[in-house]
């Protein structure tokens, strides 16, 4: 019970870091968008199952499958009870951005692809817009300005004298 306690407490340290690249508010807002995205796509997946297609029912069994590993590796503590979650959260926790990124773009438009209906979109697409959340966040911040004409082409710097074209 101690490894538990102190493992929460180093997220809750690692979540609330001072020197972190980004604020808190946007690490939370990519959890909490792909805890929807994986939520929906489970709902949405329900909805879906009543289908005569064999290629929408391969979608939305890829898409309930994605959203419950979604939710199994953004917010661990709704599955408790399965004692291998933790591990594969810490696992998933310990990847860089764009991972995530790329997995969670990959599990949102192969369903999309396969079945191109509104609870595949709806479900499909909150998960691929965490991705997307993810892909920005790996990205990294913008540089102020001064760093970006410092790095840019000199031909675009307001300093250049322009010669006037008659």
């Amino acid at each position: 019970m101690g490894a538990a306690a102190s493992g929460v407490s180093t997220q809750m340290q690692a979540e609330h870091d001072p020197n972190a690249s980004f604020p808190w508010w946007v690490r939370f807002l990519a959890k909490g968008v792909a805890i929807l995205g994986g939520v929906l796509s489970l709902f949405f997946g329900v909805l879906g199952l009543i289908t005569l297609s064999a290629t929408c029912m391969i979608a939305i069994l890829l898409q309930m499958t994605s959203g419950a590993l979604i939710i199994a590796l953004e917010a661990p503590f709704c599955c408790q009870f399965v004692d291998f979650i933790e591990k594969i959260s810490r696992f998933s926790e310990s990847r860089q951005l764009w991972h995530k990124a790329v997995i969670y773009g990959i599990m949102g438009l192969v369903p999309i692809f396969l079945c191109i209906e509104l609870n595949t979109i709806l479900g499909s697409g909150t998960i691929f817009a965490s991705g997307v959340i993810y892909g920005f966040m790996a990205l990294g911040k913008k540089a102020d300005r001064s760093n970006m004409m410092a790095a840019g082409d000199p031909a675009w710097s307001p300093q250049v004298n322009q010669s006037n074209i008659p």
